[in-house]
């Protein structure tokens, strides 16, 4: 099932014979229900408990074994986990080896603020924290662009970066001293432009500065990570414990920023960040999903000892209706951090009324095709 969001928001169900019902979320995107549908003969007929090896055959079963291919795989492995849960009794949390935490602290994504200008980034600031977030990060690529000297090199030029120090400066006087402020870079800008960013920016106190360089150069990334105080965050187009091996073992960055419905699932996430903790770097979730995926990064959020943070797409403000989507025994979103449900498996099922709503042409709901 695939829902219009703010993005695409995809859905799986797994049914056992008996008639119990597991769902996930897959990573957001166009393709990703049709991957997902060419995994069901190599599920039809397995044991659903066998979580981890379905896995590993969905994985050597994939056409794509990377981006599309894991989102696809990861919403089906969610969808494993609550019909698991479901069947013992027991939230995803406990079978993932408890949880340190009840809630889950968010920061509050807000984009490129109101417009790129010092008078829209004070003004997002503003907003956030008047909504009672403690964190907020804006994405300050693409911020400058009318003052771009070359479209293809990833050099700032000096104005570029006047201009978005004064972003920052604005959004930060806005904010106070007391609110974490994170920057996002999209990872476009070269080792030397990334640089002299994070030197312009270290005033600001940053809580991090993400993907300041495109993150398949763990050299490139060490040597930013190395030139700065801020702390450099990175992970979003990482995936598996493969793609995250090396930059963790030579500590090439200081936090990683793991999508939990895109790297290849919720356990996968959780040994990721396992593997972090090793080496004492926290680990911080992006999420860019609906409240049904949200709650699954939550529940290993929880989990996960070395957490810090997990995002909230702000910006996605305008779908008034993604907390109707998610039924659960309680609001999710207390005090602006999200509540872990304590619930078998996610705590959480689909508002199918609301669901069907807001189809995407051509999909249809769970049951109905």
């Amino acid at each position: 099932m695939t829902l219009k969001g703010y993005k695409q928001w995809n859905y799986v169900q797994v049914e056992t014979d008996d008639g119990l019902t597991g769902i996930g979320e897959a990573h957001p995107g166009a393709g990703i229900a049709e991957i997902i549908l060419q995994f069901k003969k190599t599920l039809v007929g397995a044991d659903p408990r066998n979580i981890e090896p379905l896995y590993h055959r969905m994985i050597g079963a994939a056409s794509n074994r990377y981006a599309m291919g894991l989102s696809a795989i990861g919403g089906i492995e969610t969808a494993l986990w609550d019909l698991l849960g479901k069947s013992l009794g027991v939230p995803v949390y406990q079978l993932l080896g408890g949880k340190y935490r009840d809630r889950i602290r968010l920061y509050a994504d807000v984009g490129h603020g109101k417009g790129n200008t010092p008078e829209g980034w004070a003004q997002r600031a503003r907003e956030g924290v008047a909504d009672g977030y403690q964190a907020i990060k804006f994405d300050i690529d693409n911020s400058a662009n009318e003052l771009k000297q070359d479209a293809v090199n990833r050099e700032l030029s000096t104005a570029e970066l006047q201009k978005m120090t004064s972003l920052v400066a604005a959004a930060r006087e806005a904010a106070g001293d007391g609110i974490d402020i994170s920057i996002d870079c999209h990872s476009l800008f070269s080792t030397h432009s990334a640089m002299k960013l994070a030197e312009r920016l270290e005033p600001f106190d940053l809580m991090f500065l993400e993907d300041p360089v495109p993150n398949d150069n763990v050299e490139a990334m060490a040597k930013v990570s190395a030139a700065t105080s801020i702390p450099i965050c990175t992970g979003e187009f990482l995936f598996r414990r493969d793609g995250f091996r090396e930059l963790i073992q030579t500590q090439a960055c200081d936090m990683l920023h793991v999508d939990v419905s895109g790297t290849g699932g919720m356990l996968e996430a959780k040994k990721i960040a396992d593997l972090a903790d090793l080496y004492y770097i926290p680990f911080a979730a992006h999420n860019i999903t609906s409240p049904i995926g949200m709650t699954a990064t939550a529940h290993v959020c929880a989990a996960v000892r070395n957490f810090i943070v997990m995002e909230l797409p702000y910006h996605a403000d305008q779908v008034e209706w993604r907390w109707d989507l998610a039924i659960s025994s309680g609001p999710l979103m207390q005090d602006n951090a999200f509540v872990v449900p304590d619930q078998p498996g996610l705590g959480v099922e689909i508002n199918a009324e609301v669901a069907r709503e807001h189809l995407m042409p051509g999909s249809d709901h769970f049951g109905t095709s």
